[in-house]
């Protein structure tokens, strides 16, 4: 594979040929999601419970099993059989540092890493490399592995200290490899969130993200002058008005949009009408803006798979990697079955509690009812108070936050107990689920990637 560079607007190879980069995430991997695996809470807080619970080898053997079954070259063969040619692959830092030992990496982590690497350059597969947890948590939700609701990178300057540090590594170990496209550097940043997942308003921190932007790219650059560096904007990958401009030739630009056009507008039907506002909501992005001011390649690396995106993308030579890959639900491109062991296991665990994130059974709901009855109650009390206060963006957030911080390590027992007594056979028993052979795929979604990754 050849190495790929910025050449204005452009992303190229080494022979000067554009490369337009379509494809997916790997997400629930290297950094595992709940809502993408059904298990509750976050990563970390699973990992500390399992062994609690299961014992310290199978609750370790827990987390090998999933990771060794839920992405394989299997996975790759297929992306490269539908045209895919970049695949986003988040990672955790602890799988390659431990908070009790900072700056000393764990070889495991780079062993897995490297074998996924091995099998998307086998397949012509490009990879941009995203550091989706980050030391101290660069925003407030889930899935940087947080379960606190504020992030303490912005402010503690160890946490960035070992950043910088992680990237040199990573900096040093791949600079001649080709098969990455780029680093990209922190996924969905937000620097407002330090003391409080809502502030009113939110208002960007944006010396604090350039300041650490810069200092992470003068220290890979440092060491690799080689591959993109990918930057993204403040506020979920959103907000890039205070943003530096580009101070190096070889910089993407990533920006996350998710449509929220039939979520805030359902009485839109009319599918020209909706396709006409989808149009417009991107078109009105910061980072489409910013891209177009500094004439420099726009990457939407996270967004729901839709053809009216998809279109628009092609249209404007947008590159794209869909969220995500694969799932223990339908919605995604591969998932596992309905039927399967592991679906089938876990559900005395999704059918009988809520998490907030689908349906539970009928005494679970009566516990939500009661979640939102607190909620409008607090908001009652405090709106009249509070002139910016939008009760619309706490519809999501006050039961998440109830959810993460106290109800999600309740759910976590209820989880791994199912697990009890299972040994390692039947723990890969169980976590071949999620092996693409033992998948299914959704028609719909294939078809759209079919469609859309032709050169």
């Amino acid at each position: 594979m050849e190495f790929l560079h910025v050449e204005g607007n452009r992303i190229v190879n080494e022979s000067g040929q554009s490369i337009h980069l379509h494809g997916t995430n790997i997400g629930a991997w290297m950094n595992m999601e709940d809502f993408m695996t059904s298990f509750p809470g976050v990563e970390h807080r699973l990992r500390y419970y399992a062994k609690e619970i299961l014992g310290e080898e199978m609750g370790a053997y827990y987390f090998e099993s999933l990771l060794d079954h839920f992405f394989t070259e299997e996975d790759v063969a297929y992306m490269a059989s539908i045209g895919i040619n970049c695949l986003r692959l988040p990672v955790n830092y602890r799988h390659f540092e431990d908070d009790m030992h900072p700056f000393q990496y764990k070889e495991e982590g780079f062993r897995r890493l490297d074998r996924a690497l091995d099998w998307c350059e086998k397949y012509g597969i490009y990879v941009m490399l995203d550091l989706h947890a980050v030391q101290g948590w660069q925003n407030c939700d889930w899935h940087c592995d947080n379960f606190m609701r504020t992030s303490l990178l912005w402010r503690t300057a160890q946490y960035q200290d070992r950043a910088v540090a992680l990237w040199e590594v990573f900096a040093r170990r791949y600079k001649d490899r080709a098969v990455i496209a780029g680093y990209d550097l922190i996924n969905e940043p937000t620097t407002n969130n330090q003391y409080t997942r809502m502030p009113l308003p939110y208002v960007a921190d944006w010396e604090a993200m350039n300041a650490l932007y810069r200092r992470l790219f003068s220290a890979i650059r440092a060491i690799d002058t080689r591959h993109i560096i990918v930057l993204e904007g403040d506020d979920f990958s959103r907000r890039f008005e205070g943003l530096d401009a580009p101070y190096d030739g070889n910089m993407v630009y990533s920006s996350h949009n998710y449509s929220f056009v039939k979520r805030f507008h359902p009485e839109m039907t009319d599918p020209e009408e909706i396709r006409q506002a989808v149009r417009k909501e991107f078109y009105d992005s910061e980072g489409f803006a910013y891209c177009r001011k500094h004439n420099v390649p726009l990457w939407v690396s996270e967004f729901a798979l839709n053809d009216d995106q998809l279109e628009l993308f092609a249209e404007e030579g947008v590159h794209w990697t869909a969220w995500s890959f694969k799932t223990a639900s339908p919605f995604a491109l591969v998932s596992a079955k309905a039927d399967s062991p592991y679906v089938q296991f876990v559900a005395p665990y999704t059918r009988n509690t809520f998490g907030f994130r689908g349906a539970g059974s009928p005494e679970a709901q009566k516990v939500m009812d009661a979640v939102k009855a607190l909620q409008t109650a607090i908001q009652d009390a405090v709106q009249p108070q509070l002139p910016g206060f939008d009760p619309v963006q706490h519809d999501e957030y006050f039961p998440k936050t109830i959810s993460d911080i106290y109800y999600a390590p309740l759910l976590q027992y209820i989880y791994l107990n199912l697990f009890r007594g299972v040994d390692k056979a039947q723990m890969d028993a169980l976590m071949a689920s999620f092996s693409f052979s033992h998948c299914q795929i959704n028609p719909d979604v294939e078809a759209l990637y079919k469609r859309y990754c032709q050169d």
